[in-house]
């Protein structure tokens, strides 16, 4: 009965649908590779090493657009390192991850980001500068997917700063291969 004598009848409890269908998994894969260091402006020091971790997709998992445009709403996001063996220019990066499936195992893998180099910025003999120690990353490569655990990724990736922070921008580009296994 409410305060004015009129009696009431109860409030029905309110519906709460399901909660979200999906969850980010901060460590859903890990990769490893080697590249080509810098190969169109040599710093005399050839091999990099890389390392990357990946989340779960962060997208919508109800296939927006169909097989063949849902991997745009479906992005990972990616944190990793490029490292030089001999003591030249490294960077690390973080960004998002498009996979594209082709056929069957293979697919066409994007990333695209920004990254923080150690390059000098100020010209040395023996070492690129960049310019910046901002940059961005773009990332492209064809791979295969061996089973739901193991894939081999051929690519190539380029960091530079679009001449947003000076004139100078070489940019840094490394060509190789990466291996990733999925948790």
């Amino acid at each position: 009965m409410s305060s004015l004598g009129i009696e009431t009848a109860p409030m029905p409890a309110p519906v709460i649908g399901p909660g979200p269908s999906t969850y980010i998994n901060f460590l859903d894969e890990v990769r490893v590779g080697a590249y080509a260091h810098n190969w169109i402006h040599d710093e005399g020091s050839p091999v990099d090493v890389s390392g990357e971790i990946l989340t779960s997709p962060i997208g919508y998992p109800n296939n927006i657009g169909g097989y063949w445009f849902s991997w745009f709403f479906d992005p990972r996001i990616n944190i990793g390192a490029m490292i030089n063996t001999g003591g030249k220019t490294s960077y690390g990066f973080t960004g998002l991850t498009w996979r594209i499936p082709i056929y069957k195992g293979f697919f066409f893998e994007g990333e695209f980001g920004g990254a923080v180099n150690t390059s000098p910025l100020r010209d040395e003999g023996d070492r690129v500068n960049t310019g910046c120690r901002w940059d961005f990353r773009e990332s492209g490569g064809f791979g295969y997917q061996f089973n739901e655990h193991w894939d081999l990724i051929a690519n190539i990736e380029h960091i530079s700063h679009a001449s947003f922070c000076t004139h100078i921008n070489p940019g840094l580009t490394q060509v190789g291969a990466r291996v990733g296994y999925k948790f």
